[in-house]
């Protein structure tokens, strides 16, 4: 249970700052560039993690254990997740923040059976739910998308076919 609460909460957070990053990057006085938005956001996490990494880690400890593979990895883990946050903000500024947490949902359905593929992991019922519940949700998110945009057509067709009628000369 603890399990999926931590992932609810992690889904909303990151559905906020979606939203919130998606305001900053289209903001009417102010806007951020992603290069921006990604520094300011790495500044921020440094401030939290220096001071939480020197109070709950044995650095010491942690120095003596890491391989110089273990860092190499580490830094190539860093530098993968730097462009991907780039490439989220960039994203971002092309597609509604909807749209962006849907993928990301889909995303992480991808890489659980991923997981199962590659490394042999159990498919339990609660994943093979979970992976049903993000299908079904993409697949209705997508009609609505569709009904949406069908509804929209309509309505600029309407305003367009009505123009000739109004604009009606009179006769002298």
């Amino acid at each position: 249970f603890r399990g999926f609460l931590a992932a609810m909460a992690t889904n909303l957070t990151e559905c906020l700052q979606n939203v919130y990053s998606k305001m900053l990057i289209s903001g009417e006085s102010f806007k951020y560039t992603p290069a921006e938005l990604q520094f300011y956001t790495s500044m921020a996490s440094v401030v939290v993690q220096i001071p939480a990494s020197v109070l709950l880690v044995d650095l010491a400890d942690v120095a003596d254990s890491t391989t110089t593979t273990q860092l190499a990895l580490y830094i190539l883990n860093g530098v993968f997740f730097h462009f991907q946050s780039i490439t989220a903000y960039v994203l971002m500024d092309y597609i509604s923040p909807v749209t962006h947490s849907v993928a990301n949902t889909t995303k992480r359905a991808f890489l659980i059976w991923l997981s199962v593929l590659m490394f042999g992991n159990d498919v339990t019922v609660l994943s093979g739910l979970g992976t049903c519940v993000v299908i079904v949700g993409v697949l209705l998110y997508n009609k609505a998308q569709q009904i949406d945009l069908q509804m929209y057509s309509k309505l600029i067709k309407k305003e367009h076919s009505g123009l000739p009628s109004t604009m009606k000369t009179r006769s002298i």
